[in-house]
C-alpha cells in the first residue's frame, strides 16, 4: 500500500507508520450497502484498511440515489456490492474489496463472518441485527452496530473484550415495530452520513485499541440540534419502553 497516500495519518501519534501497518492487514465486513454503509464504506477505504467485505443482496433503484452516493442513475438494476466496489476500486487501487452479493441469513452468516477481524452492522432491520449480533457472540468478533430514527444517529460496539451483549440485550422492541426502516419513519440524509462515519471511526479505535470506546455504552447524537448523549448498558432497561421503541432501526 502506497504509504504516501495516507501521509496524513503518518503525522498522526496514534496512528503513524505503525497504525498505518495495522489497518492495511485489517479485514473489516460491512452487511448493508444502503445510507449507512456507503459512507462506512468509504471512510474505512479512505483511512487505509486493507480488505473490505460488502455483503448486500439488495440491487441499486433510483430511490437509493439521493443518500447511498456511491451508485449512479447508469447502475439503476445492478447488484448493490458490485455498483459499490466499481466505484470503489477505482479510487482505493491498493485495497481488496470482496463482494458478498446476497443477504445474511442462518446458512451462510458463520462462514462468512469467520473471514473477518471485525463486523460493521448497517443493516436496517431487527431480525438481521439480531442474527448479527449474536453471531458475533458465538465467533468472538467484535460488531460496530449504527443506525438512524429521523435525526437521530446511534452508535455503539457490541462484543468487545469482555462485553458479550447483542442488541436484544440493549432495546425492547414490538413485532409489529421491528421490521420498520427509512421509508416509514424517514431519515435525515446528512444523520446517516454522520452516523456512518462515526461507525468507521469506532472500527479504527477498535482496530488500533485507541481509547474511548463505545464499548458498553451507545451515543445518541441527534445531528440537528447537536445533542448528544453516552447512556451505559446497564442502565438501558430501566428507561420507558415508548422511549426504547424509538431507537429500532
Amino acid at each position: 500500500m502506497n504509504s504516501r497516500f495516507f501521509s496524513d495519518h503518518l503525522q498522526l501519534p496514534f496512528i503513524g507508520k505503525q497504525g498505518i501497518e495495522k489497518l492495511k492487514c485489517a479485514r473489516v465486513l460491512v452487511v448493508g450497502a444502503g445510507g449507512l454503509g456507503c459512507p462506512v464504506v468509504s471512510a474505512l477505504a479512505s483511512s487505509g484498511i486493507g480488505y473490505i467485505g460488502i455483503l448486500d443482496g439488495d440491487r441499486v433503484e433510483l430511490k437509493n440515489l439521493a443518500r447511498q452516493y456511491l451508485y449512479t442513475p447508469e447502475q439503476v438494476g445492478e447488484l448493490k456490492t458490485t455498483a459499490a466496489v466499481t466505484h470503489l476500486s477505482v479510487r482505493y487501487q491498493d485495497t481488496i474489496f470482496k463482494e458478498h452479493s446476497f443477504f445474511v441469513d442462518e446458512a451462510n452468516i458463520h462462514s462468512v463472518f469467520s473471514a473477518y477481524d471485525i463486523i460493521i452492522d448497517a443493516t436496517d432491520n431487527f431480525p438481521s441485527r439480531l442474527l448479527i449480533g449474536h453471531t458475533g457472540i458465538q465467533l468472538n468478533i467484535p460488531v460496530v452496530y449504527g443506525s438512524i430514527f429521523r435525526s437521530e444517529v446511534q452508535i455503539t460496539v457490541f462484543n468487545y473484550e469482555a462485553q458479550r451483549l447483542a442488541i436484544d440485550d440493549l432495546f425492547t422492541l414490538q413485532p409489529a415495530t421491528a421490521g420498520m426502516g427509512c421509508e416509514v419513519s424517514g431519515t435525515y440524509v446528512i444523520g446517516s452520513m454522520v452516523a456512518g462515519m462515526l461507525m468507521a471511526n469506532e472500527v479504527i479505535k477498535v482496530l488500533l485499541d485507541l481509547p474511548d470506546k463505545l464499548m458498553g455504552k451507545l451515543l445518541l447524537f441527534d445531528v440537528l440540534s447537536l445533542q448528544k448523549r453516552i447512556i451505559n448498558f446497564s442502565s438501558l432497561r430501566s428507561r420507558p419502553a415508548e422511549t426504547i421503541l424509538e431507537m429500532k432501526i
